[in-house]
């Protein structure tokens, strides 16, 4: 889960990772810090900001204040903002640098790039060298892809390295990237934070517990888990296909298949029917999720059982749906595995017009129609 800037930036701070002087708003503004030009930027945790108008350049306070007012209530890329980060502007060349766990490897992986900023991917300026999980290991690699770059900040460059791969092997993280990374003879700063935290972790990372507990309404997907112990993740808040799913394999391999079909995926989802223990509750919560999307035009069930009974799921979802008032989108349902048979008849019963197959082709096409007949 990615958390915002500013959330990204604390933990740096810790870190004792240079970075500009800032500070958060969510109303009036206050003295901003230096003495400008300012940075005023979103704080959702999304990508993209700086194209989708999530970041703006602010010459006088004014402006600041103009643009604080003019984000703040607004939307970004599905996010309602409530809060910006107001920073003093950095200076200097922009370079790369990111370190990420490498799962393939059971290692990491140390990316630095000497052209940095919103292009980084389309340049094809990266490089990266894969390294075991300690921050030594990561100085070394870094010393490598920085061996060209001027003394007056190489040293500086390869100390934040370090300090990167530090609070990524203490905090338990999946990423910790700066980019832009400003390079000057008169030092080095952080000019954003992306960083990418792993939720299974959380339970042993009581600081970036206390930041997602902060933060209930922008960190909605974490705070779900630790509340409820299973995955329910929104991908797109204007989806139009909400996904009750079992297996984040299973899951994935759908919301890829609807993508490539040109449909548009609400959520992942891994329900895990093995801990529903005979009540329809964890289904309830999760139509309800759902169905508060008012782009929803459909319902796609897809589950794949092997200890699980699909007859007794079957009568967990009809109950399910019938608790549900505010579903009133059709639902499709494919469900394979023991009890099929049985599965289908409880549902034919309590749900007449559903769709229920082993089929998954047959389901697509039914979900494809549907959200074609409501476009």
């Amino acid at each position: 889960m990615l958390l915002i800037e500013a959330d990204g930036k604390a933990l740096f701070a810790e870190q004792g990772i240079p970075m500009p002087a800032g500070v958060v708003v969510t109303g009036d503004v206050p003295t901003p810090p230096g003495n400008g030009p300012w940075m005023v930027k979103a704080q959702v945790p999304v990508g993209g900001r700086g194209k989708a108008g999530g970041i703006r350049r602010c010459d006088t306070r004014a402006a600041v204040e103009a643009a604080v007012a003019g984000m703040i209530g607004t939307r970004l890329k599905g996010h309602e903002i409530d809060a910006c980060l107001v920073e003093a502007a950095a200076f200097g060349q922009e370079r790369y640098l990111a370190i990420m766990v490498d799962a393939a490897s059971y290692g990491l992986r140390v990316i630095y790039a000497k052209q940095g900023g919103v292009e980084i991917e389309q340049s094809g300026a990266a490089v990266g060298r894969l390294c075991p999980p300690h921050p030594g290991a990561v100085a070394e690699a870094l010393a490598e892809l920085i061996a060209d770059e001027p003394d007056a900040w190489r040293d500086q460059v390869a100390a934040i390295g370090k300090a990167l791969a530090t609070m990524l092997l203490e905090r338990e993280l999946a990423l910790a990237e700066i980019n832009p990374l400003f390079v000057s003879e008169s030092g080095c700063v952080a000019g954003d934070a992306k960083v990418v935290i792993d939720l299974n972790a959380i339970g042993r990372q009581p600081r970036i517990a206390e930041m997602v507990a902060a933060r209930p309404a922008l960190y909605l997907d974490a705070n779900r888990k630790i509340a409820e112990g299973f995955d329910y993740v929104e991908l797109d808040p204007e989806g139009e296909i909400g996904l009750v799913t079992t297996g984040a394999g299973l899951s994935m391999m759908l919301i890829d298949e609807l993508t490539a079909r040109g449909a548009k995926p609400l959520n992942f989802c891994d329900i895990r029917t093995g801990q529903m223990r005979g009540s329809p509750a964890r289904l309830i919560r999760v139509l309800e999720w759902i169905t508060a999307r008012s782009s929803l035009k459909a319902v796609l069930v897809n589950i794949f059982a092997g200890i699980t009974d699909l007859g007794e799921f079957a009568g967990l979802l009809a109950a399910a749906i019938q608790a549900s008032p505010s579903l009133r989108v059709p639902v499709v349902a494919r469900l394979v595995g023991r009890n099929a048979a049985e599965a289908r008849r409880i549902l034919g019963e309590a749900q007449p017009g559903m769709l229920v197959t082993e089929d998954l082709e047959e389901a697509l096409a039914r979900i494809d129609s549907i959200v074609g007949a409501a476009a």
